[in-house]
């Protein structure tokens, strides 16, 4: 089941700290008013200045929030940030305000040129405008969950020590690592789909009345053709070749800027620097294929954090899915499936329903082997009850609150629970308004103070 890296990790006894990745998480959402309107309110004032304020920013819209946790050591305690961000947030909105829980925007004015672009820098909004009219006005409206994931150095290390004869260099054998995830990732992102999709309906105005646009409820409009995509080449063979396509997409005009490769996988330099990661190795690896959780205040549960570490896991201790020479067409294969499980009705099986059960039986031999704990046991077993039966999906879910074709009443009646539960809070964290660009270390100190603290991540 292991391939050499997987057999070191396993016969090193570090399956445990191999397996609690370093992560941030980030989390867009949409500030409404009480009517579930696009909000017109600026970027908060007891945040601070929004382009000093590293953990709460604004997107590519003024009226979406980003919350951007630091990256803490274990993937739960950026679950704690997440929460501590959360409540910060929905306590520095004006009374009017409130979040919007779906990844699908709520009803959208019939003009899309009166929503406002963000308050960014100059360069940063050029950009946004040139985006916006060149290429889509609703790409960018939906919003979802990334996490943004990096491999424990202590693991790194050990692994090279055993491995060090394979690869010219240390940088070639994380990379060797990080395009083995990218590539797990890229191709069963249909399954993801399938699991967590929870963006069926397009509220009114969102696509126009003479536009292509879904016939029938759907999983996931966000992962679809229809979210925001990127209609260009794609190359991950290795690191080398997906920076060099990336570039050479750059290049002949297809792009923008690297900022603008909108797809599901992405692999990252700390510096922002693509070529970095050839010469230094990735520093860590983008995730960004779920749909926001309406059932959470959060926007997405610890439940699917802790699924997607399963795959981390899997991806990095098994063998590549193919071999080099057919990992493009594969990926392509997995492109085109993601868009048919997207496409599919919530409440139907979708037609990968024989991969997607070799799949889970595969992570649940990989479980039996490395001798998992019942919490991930338990998430296998609601992954499977998923797969069982398409009506306990997310999507079809969300579908029983579906009123005359619309989510708007059931988005509203979620968004005040959250944000009156965030108002119980006695004391809630104002610290960004005299100081809002605090580092890491302070927002940890000022978030948690003595009670214990989470172990941010810094690259040795």
């Amino acid at each position: 089941m292991f391939d050499d890296i997987g057999q070191t990790i396993f016969n090193n006894e570090i399956v445990g700290s191999a397996s609690d990745f370093n992560m941030g998480i980030e989390v867009e959402t949409i500030r409404v008013n009480s009517a579930g309107q696009l909000t017109k309110e600026p970027y908060p004032k007891a945040l601070g200045n929004q382009r000093k304020n590293h953990f709460i920013k604004t997107d590519v819209y003024q009226v979406q929030s980003e919350i951007i946790t630091p990256t803490a050591r274990k993937s739960f305690d950026a679950m704690h940030y997440l929460m501590a961000l959360n409540d910060t947030l929905r306590n520095a909105l004006e009374p009017n305000e409130l979040l919007w829980p779906m990844s699908m925007p709520p009803v959208l004015p019939q003009d899309k040129r009166s929503i406002p672009i963000a308050n960014v820098d100059p360069k940063q909004k050029a950009y946004y405008e040139k985006w916006i009219k060149t290429r889509s006005d609703t790409q960018e409206l939906p919003v979802g969950v990334h996490l943004n994931v990096s491999i424990n150095d202590d693991v790194l290390r050990t692994v090279w020590e055993s491995q060090r004869d394979k690869y010219d260099s240390y940088a070639e054998f994380v990379n060797y690592i990080y395009i083995k995830l990218a590539q797990g990732f890229g191709y069963y992102r249909w399954l993801i789909t399938y699991l967590f999709g929870n963006s069926p309906i397009a509220e009114r105005n969102y696509f126009k009345l003479d536009e292509d646009q879904p016939s029938h409820e759907v999983r996931s409009i966000r992962s679809s053709h229809y979210g925001l995509t990127s209609d260009v080449t794609h190359n991950y063979r290795s690191v080398r070749e997906y920076v060099d396509n990336i570039e050479q997409n750059i290049k002949d005009g297809n792009l923008f800027s690297e900022a603008e490769y909108h797809t599901s996988v992405r692999l990252k330099s700390m510096n922002g620097d693509l070529t970095h990661m050839v010469k230094n190795g990735t520093d860590y690896i983008e995730l960004r294929m779920l749909d926001l959780d309406p059932t959470t205040a959060l926007g997405v549960r610890t439940s699917a954090v802790r699924f997607f570490r399963i795959l981390l896991s899997y991806f990095m201790m098994t063998p590549p899915i193919t071999t080099p020479d057919k990992i493009n067409l594969k990926l392509d294969q997995g492109r085109a499936m993601n868009e048919v499980v997207a496409m599919e009705s919530p409440t139907q099986q979708t037609i990968y329903h024989h991969e997607a059960q070799n799949f889970l039986d595969q992570l649940q031999l990989f479980g039996a082997t490395i001798q998992w704990g019942p919490e991930y046991q338990e998430i296998l077993d609601t992954m499977q009850d998923r797969l069982d039966n398409p009506k306990l999906t997310p999507a079809a879910t969300l579908m029983d609150h579906e009123v005359d074709g619309s989510l708007m009443s059931y988005g509203l009646s979620m968004a005040n629970r959250y944000q009156n539960r965030a108002h119980e809070n006695p004391k809630p964290f104002t610290g960004f308004e005299e100081h809002p660009d605090m580092d890491a270390d302070e927002l940890r100190q000022r978030l948690f103070g003595v009670m214990g603290k989470p172990d941010n991540y810094e690259k040795k």
